[in-house]
């Protein structure tokens, strides 16, 4: 089990059990290997009634999501920090959604 600083954002060793918080997600960029990575971007949405049913609506139908992948050496943006891959899309919901609880 590792032992992060600052829960495993900084460059110290953790130095007592509150500090020791466990796993850390791998998310290292091995050579020669592709690797997927999942987020969860929520949508806007607002609760609304309907026939006396309170219902989930999006408040709109498409997100701009900027993406940045970013090499931080040191663990912190101190100005040692390299973008490296950007991208911008443009997501759109078409059609009915139902939604998970």
């Amino acid at each position: 089990m590792p032992y992060p600083g600052r829960f495993g954002t900084g460059r110290e060793m953790g130095r007592g059990p509150y500090e020791k918080c466990g796993l850390l997600r791998d998310t290292s960029l091995p050579p020669l290997r592709k690797v997927k990575e999942t987020f969860e971007i929520p949508f806007p949405y607002a609760d609304v009634k309907k026939n006396g049913k309170k219902t989930r609506e999006l408040t709109a139908d498409e997100m701009n999501v900027n993406t940045t992948l970013w090499y931080v050496p040191y663990g912190e943006f101190d100005g040692n920090e390299v973008a490296f891959f950007t991208d911008k899309r443009k997501i759109e919901l078409k059609g009915e959604w139902v939604w998970r609880k």
